[in-house]
């Protein structure tokens, strides 16, 4: 409507003289908007207590005390200048105090006006009583609310962290309660610790589940926030400055949600002077761009080629698996850096055997480079610090450099390996990598059986998705799966001598993906039931849970996928500098551990194994420990002084050169 919003009025018609025509047409001035009506001291007072109400229950229990002190007052001045009898009984009021005493005992307390002697005063104490009920009753229900309210604040985790020296984790993921499982054991020797968690989750949930998943943190306070990890106002609520280590994990919104998390600390701390920053990313380019732009002061994890270089060692070699959860978990023998001033210009064969206690697997120079395995006639320089396997850092005693016992076996006993075929089931982002480091573990000659299940990826199997790898030493050929049971036991009782099954991780669930890895490995052990060698098994579980239900299906070694990498990732928290470690073992070009033939070692007769590093030290290897056959255990850093008779089926656990 075209004056639905403006009032307009007709102007008077010219004077005449005016020198001007009249107009025939009334003219429209514009008075503006309409005058809104003056509130009236009602609405008034609703909008002042609608205000007053969405500033908080504190407010208005701040108005209904003065109502109370005004009404208490009123009544004590009516008390006092009427001087009103009876009051207690008694005869009237001395004092205005005394009338204020009394109107405040009839406000706090229904009962006080019983006493009251004459009828005046009776109605006086009773009005003043029923302004106390209702004010007294709202004041209640308003502390009640307030207190509910702040309660409901804390349940959503949003207050200010006050811990200092503590491992700060950032975003939600399955691997959190195993990292928060290795830090309370790697706190275990600490009074007070802490770890503080900030995620974009509900903290009753993230309280709830760890609380399931770790219910004893022994003397470690778990500390959970609810909040953004990329927003650095939520990193100053929990206190990031105060962090002596920050684990990101990737969650939902993966390497991004990484990435943004890591710039936010950087925003706050840009030199990441104050903690030392573990970071999970699937991306290698991501993982190198971060780790370059941050100068090296970011450590990066990529899950798949841990679990993948794992996995392949595994399969390649029985105990292994135990062996790098051994060097991983912080539950026994763990790797140390130790400053050994005593070694300056000794051998590294004679630093092998002057720890009695601990075995040496290399050195880290002043440089930062370490060298895992040198040459037995390398010497220790100055600033060098020697790197160990040892039960705790306290452990690591200089017992003196020994002469080197005598040899019983001949080190120029040659160790070949036969070529091997190994049938692979499964497929995912981890098969090239496994494909890969199978290639260069196993012997030229040897050849690999994929099985896929067309309906379980989303490629043909002609050009799978990731691509299959080039290999060198093995034979690489695919299989059409899914056709059930008694094909898969068909081919697999043709004579293998290694199997790894692989978790589907996509399309279908963790849970789905396990299950379906049980029912395969079933099918394996009904295959290999009764073949005279059986071939050994490697299976990849996503899930922890679901491993103490696949034991019984003959698997040798399990590969959890979560667990390895949050192992590493918990070592890391602690001791940034074991990355180099880990980088050197994981390099293609570096050292790696193996399981060798004991003959090559020791004689088959009682021997210390000071003399079993000795032999290991003349073909250019580090021991530092052996497995049993009969019995699968596998012995991690035992005394140099300690007897041990191996058989010709028992193996050696070695360092040394691809």
């Amino acid at each position: 409507m075209v004056n639905a919003e403006k009032r307009r009025r007709t102007a008077a018609p010219l004077k005449p003289g005016s020198g001007k025509a009249p107009s025939s047409l009334p003219v429209a001035v514009d008075d503006g908007p309409p005058q809104r009506p003056a509130p009236t001291l009602t609405a008034q007072a609703r909008y002042r207590f609608d205000l007053a109400l969405s500033r908080g229950p504190m407010v208005v229990i701040g108005y209904l005390g003065v109502v109370m002190l005004i009404i208490i007052a009123l009544a004590s001045m009516v008390i006092w200048a009427l001087q009103l009898k009876g009051v207690n009984g008694g005869g009237p009021i001395g004092s205005p105090f005394d009338a204020f005493w009394q109107a405040l005992l009839r406000v706090v307390d229904s009962g006080t006006f019983a006493a009251d002697a004459t009828w005046p005063t009776r109605l006086l104490g009773l009005l003043i009583t029923i302004a106390g009920i209702f004010l007294a009753g709202s004041l209640i229900g308003l502390i009640a609310t307030a207190v509910d309210q702040q309660i409901q604040e804390l349940r959503k985790g949003r207050s200010t962290v006050l811990e200092d020296n503590h491992t700060l984790v950032l975003g939600w993921s399955p691997r959190l309660a195993t990292i928060l499982a290795e830090l309370v054991e790697a706190n275990d020797n600490l009074k007070r610790a802490a770890v503080v968690v900030l995620a974009a989750v509900p903290k009753d949930e993230m309280e709830d589940e760890l609380r399931v998943r770790v219910p004893d943190t022994r003397n470690t306070r778990v500390v959970c926030r609810t909040g953004d990890p990329a927003s650095p106002a939520d990193l100053a609520m929990v206190n990031v400055r105060g962090a002596r280590s920050i684990v990101v994990l990737a969650g939902d919104d993966g390497d991004a949600g990484v990435v943004k998390a890591v710039l936010a600390v950087r925003s706050i701390d840009p030199l990441f002077s104050n903690a030392h920053v573990v970071a999970e990313l699937d991306n290698p380019g991501h993982a190198a761009t971060l780790r370059t732009l941050t100068e090296g002061r970011i450590v990066t994890i990529q899950a798949d080629e841990i679990i993948a270089e794992l996995t392949a060692q595994a399969c390649h070699q029985a105990g292994l698996a135990a062996v790098f959860r051994e060097l991983l978990d912080f539950d026994g023998d763990e790797i140390y850096f130790t400053p050994v001033p005593e070694l300056d210009g000794a051998t590294y064969r004679d630093a092998l055997l002057a720890f009695e206690a601990c075995s040496v697997l290399g050195w880290i120079r002043p440089d930062g480079v370490v060298e895992l395995n040198p040459p037995a006639e390398a010497t220790f320089g100055p600033g060098f610090e020697i790197i160990t396997v040892a039960e705790d850092d306290d452990k690591v005693i200089f017992t003196g450099i020994v002469e080197p016992p005598a040899v019983a076996v001949d080190p120029g006993l040659a160790f070949t390996e036969e070529p091997q075929r190994v049938i692979m089931i499964g497929w995912s982002d981890l098969g090239p990598g496994v494909l890969r480091e199978l290639d260069e573990f196993l012997a030229a000659g040897s050849s690999i059986d994929l099985v896929v299940d067309p309906a379980l990826v989303v490629s043909d199997l002609d050009d799978l998705h990731p691509p299959l790898p080039e290999t060198v030493n093995c034979a690489l050929s695919v299989h059409r799966g899914g056709r059930g049971p008694e094909a898969l036991m068909a081919m697999a009782s043709s004579g293998y001598d290694q199997a790894i099954v692989l978790g589907y991780r996509h399309p279908v669930p963790v849970s789905e993906a396990d299950a379906r890895t049980m029912l395969t490995l079933l099918t394996l052990d009904k295959a290999f039931h009764g073949l005279e060698v059986r071939p050994r098994i490697v299976a990849e579980m996503l899930d922890r849970a679901n491993v103490a239900v696949a034991q019984t299906t003959g698997v040798e070694d399990f590969i959890v996928s979560d667990e390895l990498s949050s192992l590493m990732m918990a070592q890391l928290s602690e001791r940034l500098e074991l990355h180099k470690v880990f980088d050197e073992l994981f390099d293609v070009e570096g050292a790696f551990i193996s399981l060798h033939p004991a003959p090559l070692y020791a004689p088959g007769t009682e021997v210390t194994f000071a003399e079993i590093v000795t032999a290991a030290s003349h073909r250019g290897q580090t021991a530092f420990g052996w497995r049993v056959a009969d019995t699968a255990e596998v012995v991690v850093n035992p005394p140099k002084s300690q007897r041990v008779v191996l058989g010709a089926s028992d193996q050696v656990l070695v360092l040394g050169a691809r």
